[in-house]
This record gives C-alpha cells, structure tokens and sequence, in this order.
C-alpha cells in the first residue's frame, strides 16, 4: 500500500523507462536512507509486472540489491548472473508454448560460460590471498562443463572472460526468441550501503556491459553517498581549487555517475501534513485490512491536491472511527516532523517502538496511555538528561 503517496514518483520513472526514445536508460531515485526508495521501487514494479495493455509486448522486471551480493564472487559477475538468469527463464516459458530458441539458446549458454570462468578468477584470487587452494565444489559450479561450442557451429575456442560479452548480449536481446520483450527493467537497491569497490563494480557493469538496446535501470540511492564511494576511486586531483572557469567543473566522481545515470528523480521531503497523513494511514493500518484502508489513502491524496486539512479525513470516507488516530497524530506531528525530519523510516520506527513498550506494559498489567508514553519517549530521544531526571523523581515518588 502507497501509504506515502510516491505513486507520482514511481508514474514518472515508468515513464521514463518505457520511453522508446532513452533505450537503453538509467534512471536514479535518490532519497536519504529511510526517505522510502524501496517503497518506490516496488510502486515500480507493481505497475511493470501486468502485462502491458492491447499488445504482446512483455516487461521483465529484475529486482536486485548489492548489498546482499557475496564478496567472494565480485559484483560484476552476480549481477550480470543475475539478468541472465531471468533471460533464461523467459526463454523456458517461450518453449513451454512451442517456440524453440536454437541458436539463441546457444548464445546465452555462451554468456553464462563467460561469467562462469569470470567467476573462476574471482574464486582463484580470493584463494591465493587467503593461501588456500579452491576446493572441488569451488571449481565444480564455477566452470561449465558443456562444450564450448555446442549448437553454435562455431570452430574457433570460447573466449574467455567478460571482453566480448556486451556484443554478443545485445545480439541476445534482439533475438526472434526475445522479440516479445519491450523493455528488461533492473530495480537496484540497496546501493548506497555498499562499500566503494561494489558500487564502482555495479556502475561499471551497468555501464559497459548491460547497458544495450532494450534494457533500462532503476538505481535508488542515496546520490551523495554513492558520490562519497566514486571519490575512493576518482579522487579529484585538484581538491576543488581549480582556476578560472574549471572552478566550476564537476568532481570525477559526479561526472562519473552522471555519465552512467541520465537522469536523477529526488524523493521529496514529507511535508507537514504529509507526516500527519503518514501517522494516520500507519494507525489505521493495524486495524484495517488493505481494501479498507484504500479509501483513506485515496482521501487522503484529494485533500493533500486540494490543500485541504486532515480533520476532514472522516468526513470524506464514511466508515470507522478514526477520532483517536487523528487525535494521536495531532498531538504528535509537530514534534516529530520537526525533529525527525520527515522521515518515513523514523516515523515507523518511531510508532513500532511504542507498540512493543505498550506490549510490555499490557504483559505486565499496567495500562498506558499512548500519548503520554510517546511524549516520554521524545523526552528520552531528544534530552536523554531531562529524562533521567523524570526517571529519578519516578523512582523517589516525587512526581505525582
């Protein structure tokens, strides 16, 4: 559920990646962590995944986060794994309705090669650093073991390694067997969590391997701290202090990732009603299921355009009473969207937080009220002394 309202975000992405005129495309949603890139993300692909209307025409979506990748492979080779992995999938559903990929089949069993043996330098050097020989199993998954030139009619040896791979997947991508495919998306995330050497070997594969007609990438990152990993790389040999009108030039690593993203999508910051808004939905979603919540987020979208005020949330949707969520998000909007900065991470953060110390009290049989131990628990985040103090008078019986 869209309970942040990013839908028109997420509309302007799809957009954006379906736009025959940018193929092939990179498109970045940049937002600090807990802004709700990940919401996006799964906008976006809730709106790619059906089947586009009055055409064959498919959109293979690709969800992918680096962060997660094993170090011991490279993040090069996982994430070119990755795409084909799913390219290969679609080829098995072509032939499940009779179509026979042939010589395509063969292509993709070449790339996989490619990565395979990549793959086995990535093994092998992590070995000898750590003086160790790969172990059977190692080397037994890593190297293919199918011919190299089976069904291709090939005579000269399978190249080894990635030199090659961007031609012969682009000449994949435009295959009779994959003709039904209007666009390949991969939704990155997770990006900005990862250490310099991932996100320089992430870019780089978008960049100079998978970037070919008919694929389209989604990166949502944090775009400053991306730009702090680049400097590892592309450090700026004159430290900003260039002369005349290369003072203005940008640093290596910004022209670097603008070279490989086109075009960057800010999250905007929660606004003030938006984070009332966001307290209300996160309430009522406790309670509600999703087809009862849908008209409140709905309502909640008409008053935010016609700038109206959230009091009239119940009055536009006849249904529950929502009186003690509207009056807990009134008490609490004000302090937390100026202290926790709109952030819908915190936010939720914040509301789970009260619910497990409820939780405690309830198995103990004490019976708090939910506004009074949120107050405390702002007291104690931001002036933990003056909540000390609170906690000392508790324990003396000072305070009534």
């Amino acid at each position: 559920m869209d309970l942040l309202s990013f839908d028109a975000v997420a509309k302007t992405v799809v957009r954006a990646v379906l736009d025959d005129a940018l193929d092939p495309v990179t498109v970045g949603i940049s937002g600090a962590w807990g802004s709700g890139k990940t919401t996006v993300l799964r906008l976006i692909e809730d709106a790619l995944a059906p089947q586009l209307p009055g055409t064959d025409a498919v959109v293979l979506v690709i969800s992918t986060d680096p962060w997660r990748y094993d170090p011991g492979v490279g993040a090069k080779e996982t994430l070119i794994s990755e795409v084909l992995a799913a390219v290969a999938a679609e080829l098995a559903r072509g032939e499940e309705s009779g179509q026979t990929p042939g010589r395509t089949r063969a292509l993709l069993t070449r790339l996989r090669q490619r990565v395979d043996w990549a793959k086995a330098l990535q093994v092998a050097a992590r070995t000898s650093l750590t003086l160790q020989l790969p172990s059977a199993d190692d080397l037994t998954s890593l190297v293919n073991t199918e011919p190299d030139n089976q069904d291709t009619g090939a005579t000269e040896p399978l190249s080894r390694g990635l030199e090659e791979f961007r031609t012969e997947f682009s000449i994949l991508m435009e295959s009779p067997e994959l003709s039904h495919l209007r666009r390949v998306v991969v939704l990155v995330d997770g990006l900005d969590r990862c250490l310099p050497d991932t996100v320089v070997d992430t870019l780089e594969t978008i960049r100079l391997f998978l970037a070919v007609p008919k694929m389209a990438f989604v990166v949502a990152a944090d775009e400053h701290r991306v730009a702090d990993a680049l400097r590892v790389r592309f450090p700026d040999p004159g430290n900003g202090q260039q002369a005349g009108r290369e003072r203005y030039a940008e640093e290596p690593a910004s022209l670097y990732l603008h070279k490989i993203v086109q075009t960057t999508v800010p999250l905007p910051t929660l606004s003030r009603f938006d984070t009332e808004a966001f307290l209300v939905l996160l309430q009522l979603s406790q309670r509600l299921s999703d087809q009862d919540l849908a008209p409140y987020i709905d309502a909640c979208v008409r008053l935010r355009r016609e700038k109206g005020l959230l009091d009239n949330l119940a009055a536009a949707v006849n249904g529950n009473d929502i009186s003690a969520e509207l009056a807990f998000a009134s008490r609490m909007t004000p302090i937390l969207y100026e202290k926790l900065h709109g952030s819908p991470r915190r936010i939720k953060r914040f509301l789970n937080d009260l619910r497990v110390r409820q939780s405690v009290a309830d198995h103990r049989g004490i019976v708090l009220e939910p506004e009074i131990v949120a107050k405390l628990m702002v007291l104690e985040k931001l002036l933990p002394d003056a909540f000390t103090t609170v906690l000392g008078w508790l324990a003396r019986g000072e305070l009534r």
